[in-house]
């Protein structure tokens, strides 16, 4: 993104609990689904964001110009493939945080997911969802991506 760019570089933040049912080979042909189809629609729509999936929960970002956020988080709030959606963060904000590819996939490893998964249901919503979100951040910046689990992360 270019700064002039930025003049309408709007943020949206979710957590999600999964309800995808399944093995977990077929949760994951479902995931890469979702990928796949998330970064069809977000290049098209201008917007770039990342996807986290712990296992429990999807966290997922989102950032572009304002109505095109808002209008893939309203096809978002009807899939039927998670429940319990829970804003972090919305509003304009001055620069991206999340990449700038149209849907980046982040894995995190098995300590890192467990952890995260709960403190889903042992802390506040946002203790749990700023550390997701730091997390997700740091593996961004940091990590592998699709499907590559992140190794060594501590919180």
């Amino acid at each position: 993104m270019t700064p002039s760019d930025n003049a309408d570089l709007f943020r949206l933040v979710y957590r999600s609990r999964s309800a995808i049912a399944g093995d977990a080979e077929a949760v994951q042909q479902t995931i890469d689904a979702v990928v796949a189809a998330s970064q069809r629609h977000n290049v098209q729509a201008g917007i770039t964001g990342t996807l986290m999936f712990t296992g429990l929960f999807f966290v997922q970002a989102l950032e572009g110009p304002t109505a095109a956020v808002e209008a893939i988080f309203d096809r978002i709030c009807c899939d039927l493939r998670h429940t319990g959606l829970e804003v972090i963060e919305c509003g304009p904000v001055l620069e991206p945080g999340f990449g700038n590819g149209a849907m980046t996939y982040v894995v995190p490893d098995a300590v890192a997911g467990a952890l995260l998964d709960r403190m889903g249901v042992e802390v506040e919503l946002a203790d749990a969802a700023a550390a997701a979100m730091k997390l997700m951040a740091v593996l961004v910046r940091t990590g592998p991506c699709a499907n590559e689990p992140v190794q060594n992360f501590a919180a």
